[in-house]
């Protein structure tokens, strides 16, 4: 359904006195794969991670790039099916570049760029930590870590991936 057709659908709900409920999250993957096609654009060749009640998660189609470190890193971006807050701010879009130990299961986020509104419009602000804060492997970025890892196990990238801003 068009975005007009969605507005028009909710005047007449309210000019006819009937309440408006926000429509559910979507739930499966046709349901997403619909949600972002009505509003994002450009991530055709964007790999998705996964998806919960929140929001998708993309991978860059760069892919991943295996570090002198050991490290593997790669650019991750998150859409938000309903506004999120996060530090006081209201957004719906994130783009950022996460560092993944896979031996150890844990993670980093180099830089992390918030938006205000769906695929990546209007900026809130940027994060870049002076040293990355590790965190365990838990149920936000277990598909993350899967897809980075496993892309420089699969030969995705295996050169050193340039610093994006």
């Amino acid at each position: 359904m068009s975005a007009r057709l969605a507005a028009a659908g909710l005047a007449l709900a309210c000019i006819g006195g009937a309440a408006a409920a926000a429509a559910p999250p979507p739930a499966t993957l046709p349901q997403v794969v619909a949600w972002a096609q009505a509003h994002l654009r450009g991530v055709d060749d964007w790999p998705l991670l996964g998806f919960n009640p929140q929001g998708m998660t993309l991978a860059s189609p760069a892919g991943a790039a295996l570090q002198a470190d050991g490290m593997v890193e790669g650019d991750i971006r998150q859409e938000f099916f309903e506004p999120i807050e996060l530090d006081g701010r209201i957004l719906r879009s994130t783009s950022g570049r996460w560092r993944v130990d896979c031996a150890r299961q844990r993670y980093a986020i180099v830089w992390l760029k918030l938006y205000a509104r769906n695929d990546q419009r209007e900026p809130l602000g940027e994060r870049a930590p002076a040293a990355p804060t590790w965190t365990p492997r838990d149920s936000f970025s277990g598909d993350i870590v899967d897809a980075l890892c496993e892309a420089v196990r699969n030969g995705a990238r295996l050169e050193p991936a340039p610093a994006r801003r």
